[in-house]
């Protein structure tokens, strides 16, 4: 099987509650907020820029969502995966930005398919050691010929470690979809890798 490396340390910090630490931050914890806003900032980041090509926007995306999440703490409840929220929250905060930008009032397949452009490299890959260089180069090539979307959902799952679950949340389809996203990619992929990880 393969994944794709995590570049940067995205889990929370092992002595961080983040469930309290979100209690803090809708009961008026700006201190809380920050602290959100420092552990999730690099992967919102890394994200957002592969989303839209473009850091400067990425960057003001981030801004807007906490400062939007500020904004209503008061009724904002507390999630199940404060890690989904924020990626839910943050991608229709990006696409909206998109939208107006490409002077587009609703979401199509085709637009989605193409905005999340991205490409990776043998170096963002842990691949078994028996798929010699050649399987590499290969499965790079594979993975790069998907489309945005399958694209999408294997960044979601693979490097930032979201659960089928909290994939269908952050692309706003269904958990059915999530795994035909998988099964498609992977088929697309097949006699390039050996064994695939589950999709259940």
């Amino acid at each position: 099987m393969f994944l794709f490396s995590k570049l940067k340390d995205y889990k929370v910090p092992g002595d961080v509650d983040e469930v309290l630490l979100w209690k803090s931050f809708c009961n008026g914890g700006k201190e809380a907020l920050s602290k959100l806003f420092r552990i999730y900032y690099g992967s919102l980041l890394d994200y957002g820029k592969r989303l839209v090509s473009d850091e400067e926007a990425a960057k003001d995306g981030i801004q807007k969502l906490f400062l939007k999440l500020w904004r209503k703490h008061n009724s904002i409840g507390v999630p199940d995966s404060v890690r989904a929220y924020l990626i839910v929250s943050y991608r229709r905060i990006l696409l909206r930005e998109k939208e107006q930008k490409l002077n587009r009032y609703r979401r199509n397949q085709e637009y989605l398919d193409g905005i999340f452009d991205i490409t990776f490299s043998k170096e963002e890959l842990i691949i078994q050691n028996e798929i010699v260089a050649q399987k590499k180069d290969e499965l790079v090539k594979g993975i790069n010929q998907l489309t945005g979307r399958q694209k999408e959902t294997l960044f979601l799952k693979y490097y930032h470690g979201l659960t089928n679950k909290e994939i269908a949340e952050v692309l706003e389809i269904n958990h059915q979809s999530v795994k035909n996203n998988l099964y498609r990619a992977f088929k697309n992929l097949k006699g390039i890798v050996r064994s695939v990880p589950s999709i259940e």
